[in-house]
């Protein structure tokens, strides 16, 4: 009766065994837009006149604007542009933007923006 049984469990464990099959490659995620940030921007020298606190800068290069966090979007044809959130960001008709927190980002004259 013992023999039966330590057969049966050695075939029990066996399949908890990890197989020697090469494992599949991951599988990338859905495309949602550029994941990779940009190459680096030089820092612009912030312009006399902003107000205190205004040292993020978004800038824009080839149709897309490059975030603070480093992050890219594309822009509207408006100069506005749609954050990760799905937030749209309009410009104010004064060359800034507004941002969903209500504060106001100001031109860099270079197309970019300065934020608080």
């Amino acid at each position: 009766m013992r023999v039966p049984a330590i057969v049966l469990m050695g075939l029990v464990l066996s399949g908890c065994v990890s197989s020697r099959e090469p494992l599949s490659p991951p599988v990338p995620p859905a495309n949602l837009g550029s994941t990779q940030a940009a190459p680096p921007v030089p820092p612009a020298p912030l312009p006399t006149g902003l107000p205190p606190g205004y040292t993020r800068h978004i800038t824009y290069r080839e149709g897309k604007f490059t975030l603070p966090d480093g992050s890219t979007v594309p822009a509207a044809s408006n100069g506005g542009f749609t954050i990760s959130t799905g937030a749209y960001i309009p410009t104010d008709g004064a060359g800034g933007i507004i941002l969903p927190n209500g504060a106001r980002c100001f031109s860099d004259s270079a197309r970019g923006y300065f934020c608080p």
